[in-house]
């Protein structure tokens, strides 16, 4: 409740301010007014740029951006400023309530759709129209909130699958599954003839929806739209996988990690990001060195998941011209691939992705750089199941509690679905 008070009253200073700033145009701007801007056709103005954990590693590479902006545009001094993930959400709340928040900002994205729901940011359908289809459609509506588009995707990962080839072989199979349906057939059999589990249960379960054509709100999201007969049908399975014993608790509880337990070789694939495959040599090079990577699973919708990190700009920003084509710059293919080999990310922009670089693990007998390939390729189909409301986090709580009820509980799917219907109908409203 406190947390909340403080939202309101911070964002509510953050309007005052906005509008306070849209209104005084004899005050102080840390640049030269938009009006000026359009009349020169030149930018112009300070810009300070809010990254999150990237220094000191990516110093070098933040550098060059700022360097090569500020060449291309005399008149604008770009200003970086890193701050740890943790600190993130208090210093946007102490600067929002200041009127002085970081005129552009990497936001991840339940962060996008939380301050962007309340107008502190850029809508950029409108303010980059122009360099929309240079990304995936299905990344695009990343930074969406209530139909509008707030943010840039910036660097994402998506899905691999790294598999063990000795357990699958032991039950009787020469490949992995490449569906979520096959990954239940193959479970059981893996889990009669090897004790190993098979498939798993992420404590991201709320994603099992749409990763099955399953809609979690509706269209204007003012409502969910997840309590369906298919939904019914979904959870009603998960409960008989594990009233089966064919997924361990302890992954969706958080209680033990996926590294750990495929080192162990207690589990025979794990889809994730691959740049996490090397945690299993880690922990055990002799496992890792005998993997293999395939595509990671799909559900009924045939996408996957990828969850961008993204460039905002402020809508208060005194140079905000400059700062909307910064975050331009920033996201544009040659950036964005040059970033994506720097840190193992793949770019949400389809040039950069189709560069040969992405293609070289295509052939490779090293898990993580092939299942950086397979991951590259996802891309078209991936898109951002985050439910596009800045109440995510409590839309998301709740999915994850009904489904919790239903296998710890015994609950019946189809009354917890129509509990957490109504409790995400309320939060909603």
């Amino acid at each position: 409740m406190k947390k909340s008070l403080l939202w309101m009253l911070v964002l509510g200073a953050m309007l005052f301010f906005m509008a306070a700033c849209s209104e005084d145009d004899a005050g102080e701007a840390k640049g030269d007014s938009p009006d000026d801007v359009k009349e020169s056709g030149e930018l112009s103005g300070e810009v300070e740029f809010m990254t999150i954990s990237l220094s000191p590693t990516f110093d070098e590479y933040l550098n060059n951006l700022k360097e090569t902006f500020e060449t291309e545009n005399p008149k604008v001094k770009v200003s970086i400023r890193d701050v740890p993930y943790e600190q993130v959400e208090q210093i946007i709340l102490t600067s929002a309530a200041s009127g002085n928040m970081p005129d552009v900002m990497n936001l991840n994205t339940e962060f996008v759709k939380k301050i962007a729901a309340n107008g502190a940011l850029v809508n950029m359908d409108e303010a980059a129209a122009d360099v929309k289809d240079t990304f995936f459609e299905g990344l695009w509506e990343t930074g969406g909130v209530n139909g509008s588009v707030y943010a840039l995707p910036w660097y994402t990962t998506t899905s691999g699958m790294i598999y063990n080839p000795d357990i699958l072989k032991e039950a009787g199979f020469d490949e992995p599954p490449s569906t979520f349906e096959e990954a239940w057939e193959m479970s059981k059999v893996i889990k009669e003839k090897t004790g190993a589990y098979g498939e798993v249960i992420a404590p991201d379960m709320h994603l099992l929806f749409p990763k099955n054509g399953i809609n979690i709100l509706n269209e204007d999201y003012t409502a969910a739209a997840f309590n369906t007969p298919e939904a019914v049908e979904l959870w009603t399975s998960y409960k008989k996988y594990h009233d089966e014993g064919l997924f361990p608790l302890d992954i969706m509880l958080k209680q033990v990690s996926m590294p750990e337990l495929y080192a162990q070789e207690k589990v025979a694939w794990w889809s994730t990001g691959p740049q996490l495959f090397r945690q299993v040599n880690d922990l055990s090079p002799e496992v890792y060195e005998k993997s293999m990577a395939a595509p990671a699973l799909k559900g009924d919708a045939g996408k996957q998941h990828a969850n961008p990190m993204n460039i905002a700009v402020s809508a208060s920003s005194k140079s905000k011209e400059a700062a909307v084509a910064f975050a331009k710059f920033v996201t544009n293919a040659e950036n964005q691939l040059e970033f994506g080999k720097l840190a193992s990310v793949l770019p949400p922009v389809e040039e950069a992705v189709n560069d040969e670089f992405f293609a070289q693990g295509a052939d490779s007998k090293d898990a993580t750089e092939r299942g950086k390939y397979y991951a590259a390729q996802s891309l078209a189909d991936a898109v951002n199941m985050t439910p596009a409301t800045e109440h995510v986090s409590k839309v998301n709580e709740a999915i994850h509690t009904a489904f919790q009820r239903v296998i710890l509980e015994d609950k019946d799917p189809a009354e917890a679905l129509k509990e957490a219907e109504a409790e995400v109908n309320n939060i909603l409203q």
